[in-house]
């Protein structure tokens, strides 16, 4: 048996586990402590007590009897460490089970055992493996009681390079996740060589040898462009190691432009291949530029009906399997499996588009300059807006190089057109301050709704496909708990008693409430409508939703569970864009401007054309994504001045 642990209040086995925890608790005779794993046991049962984790039935006198029996029990563990020394400590560590480990390692520290086991033992305990190097480096104590030890134990062992970039490079979004802590001494000198003997060996692991290349160097933490390179080497000779006679999944998708098709779009999918079929007789008929910008919308749903980006990366969509499969960085921007594939899609979508409008001699390039020199003025009386764009001569090279910077002058002028009503190219010409997306504003103050984080427990509960609460039996179970009620009329009485204190936390909220037959049911559906648009989305556009939607998020503003912010670009998309753009916050992007602003794209000579072709698309998209996104903001501010007007 592994005993009864405890993970955390909120854990999936804390039901099942408490009632042990409770049993254990109630028979537990003083001074009977015979056995290291039983104490250790002993202590993860009085966490529950500590944590206040309670059944809902128990009692206020009940919970004070077993607060006074937990008293007992851990003046018994006080007792029992107090006989721990350096003569007899390997007898105690050597039966521990390894799920207690870094239990006794907690006790170790509460009761001061460093004062009296020596560094002599303590590096025998670690060479003869009772406790890991990862599993003293989470204690602070014992790292500074032990620092030559720990030290020593660390640059032993070239695989050791991975627990630097656990603690400075990987993503600790994961609350269970727990800070390590390195010796003093240690210095960057030494960590260098470490990764250095790291990459040498056979037993690197790719992912970790992905994030040496891509390292994101700061103060605490850094990688030479030398590691990084022999990093890429050793990536590339294992890829082609391991690749050699798997080509792996293949995935398919197809363009395809028809005439006089019955709809507009026929969109099918086949497993693992997917086609997308469009009317070319109704495009052909259609060529206005005015139409070819909303085809984007219509046609290629670039935008949703909320006026958000519809390719952006969301946490929602990345599953629990990809979460644990591979390493991210805190600075990666989250590329998983439906970012991907959405990615592909519209990649091909303007590919596809940029060719049939070719074939109709027609540029994107004349599009982007029509909008801003005549459609902006003539739809919105919006002067002296300037987009000058490469001609048909230039190379794919040329083109990314000179659109980019205009990409930026773009949105300084819609800047300053938000900030003083018309676009003030005298401050431009002699402003020299850097261009970031999230400093792009709106015309509109309530622009995008954000939730706040005291949703995340309702977020995860409802919402997450981990949260175990939608699954009843074989026959009643979905993915989420939302879709488990909405589906179907639900019966408290039918979930198990761990579930049970959940749906406690939700109904407590007021997310929930249960009849007089026991029935689950809704408090308020309106503000579940808002909470599943923004844990699926992220964010919502004020302004795009019914009337009375909008009241509800009005009182959840009141009640500071969500908040208003104001600017072009939502979170979400501005985090699409720099992922694309530039290193600023992501370290795994294409970063397209810089490279071509630095030289390392543009000015490469074994960098062929087609590779800047594909370039040039991507950046014609991201161009299309901005010119929808000023006329949504401008749009919404006439419809929002309407609306005041008429009140």
């Amino acid at each position: 048996m592994e005993g009864v642990k405890f993970y955390s209040p909120g854990d999936l086995a804390t039901g099942y586990l408490l009632k042990q925890a409770e049993e254990i608790i109630v028979g537990y005779e003083l001074n009977s402590l015979k056995d290291i794993n039983i104490v250790l046991e002993l202590f993860n049962c009085t966490l529950y007590l500590d944590n206040k984790v309670y059944f809902k039935n128990w009692t206020e006198e009940y919970i004070e009897h077993l607060n006074e029996k937990c008293k007992g029990i851990k003046k018994d563990i006080s007792c029992y460490f107090t006989n721990i020394s350096e003569a007899n400590i390997e007898n105690y560590v050597k039966d521990i089970r390894f799920n207690f480990a870094e239990d006794f390692l907690t006790l170790f520290c509460k009761y001061k055992l460093y004062n009296r086991i020596g560094e002599g033992v303590f590096t025998r305990i670690l060479e003869r493996d009772y406790f890991s190097i990862q599993q003293i480096c989470h204690y602070q104590k014992l790292v500074d009681n032990y620092e030559t030890v720990v030290k020593n134990v660390l640059l032993k062992n070239p695989l050791n390079a991975e627990l630097l970039f656990d603690q400075f490079v990987i993503d600790h979004s994961d609350a269970l996740s727990k800070k390590l802590y390195f010796p003093k001494s240690l210095t960057k000198s030494e960590m260098s060589i470490l990764i250095d003997s790291y990459i040498d060996t056979e037993k690197a692991n790719l992912n970790y040898l992905r994030l040496i290349v891509n390292n994101h160097n700061t103060r605490e933490f850094f990688v030479s462009d030398e590691l990084k390179w022999k990093a890429k080497k050793h990536i590339h000779k294992q890829e082609e190691m391991h690749f050699r006679d798997n080509s792996g999944l293949e995935f398919g998708y197809e363009i395809i432009f028809q005439k006089d098709l019955p709809e507009p779009v026929i969109a099918k999918s086949n497993g693992r291949e997917a086609s997308i079929t469009f009317n070319k007789t109704w495009l052909e008929a259609h060529l206005d530029f005015a139409t070819i910008l909303q085809n984007f919308i219509w046609f290629f749903n670039f935008i949703d009906s909320n006026g958000r980006i519809t390719f952006v990366s969301h946490t929602s969509e990345i599953s629990a399997l990809e979460n644990v499969l591979g390493l991210k960085s805190n600075r990666d921007y989250p590329r998983g499996i439906m970012f991907r594939s959405k990615e592909i899609l519209s990649n091909l979508m303007t590919s596809a588009y940029y060719m049939f409008l070719k074939s109709q001699s027609i540029t994107f390039e004349k599009v982007i300059e029509w909008f801003f020199t005549d459609y902006l003025y003539k739809e919105f009386k919006v002067t002296d807006y300037y987009a000058v764009l490469p001609t048909d001569g230039a190379t794919y090279k040329e083109k990314c190089r000179d659109i980019l910077p205009e990409m930026e002058f773009i949105l300084s002028q819609f800047k300053s057109y938000v900030e003083y009503g018309y676009i003030n190219h005298d401050l431009l010409g002699i402003s020299s301050s850097g261009f970031l997306y999230e400093q792009i504003p709106s015309l509109i103050g309530k622009k995008y709704v954000y939730p706040n984080e005291i949703l995340n427990v309702p977020f995860f509960y409802m919402f997450s496909d981990q949260s175990g609460l939608g699954y009843i039996n074989n026959e009643i179970n979905s993915d989420t708990f939302y879709e488990l009620i909405v589906k179907n009329d639900i019966n408290y009485s039918e979930f198990n008693n761990h579930q049970q204190l959940e749906i406690d936390v939700l109904c407590k909220l007021g997310y929930l409430n249960v009849d007089e037959k026991g029935l689950i049911n809704w408090t308020n559906e309106r503000r579940i409508k808002v909470l599943y648009e923004l844990y699926h989305n992220e964010v919502i556009s004020y302004y795009r939703m019914q009337p009375q939607i909008r009241e509800e998020i009005d009182l959840m503003v009141q009640e500071n569970l969500i908040m208003f912010k104001s600017s072009l670009f939502s979170k979400p998309e501005q985090d699409y864009f720099n992922y694309y753009l530039n290193n600023a916050k992501f370290q795994n992007g294409p970063q397209l401007r810089n490279k071509y602003a630095h030289g390392t794209l543009g000015s490469r000579p074994n960098i062929d054309e087609d590779i800047h072709k594909q370039n040039y698309l991507v950046i014609i998209k991201l161009f299309i994504l901005i010119i929808l996104k000023i006329n949504e903001d401008l749009c919404l501010y006439d419809m929002v001045n309407e609306t005041e007007q008429s009140k």
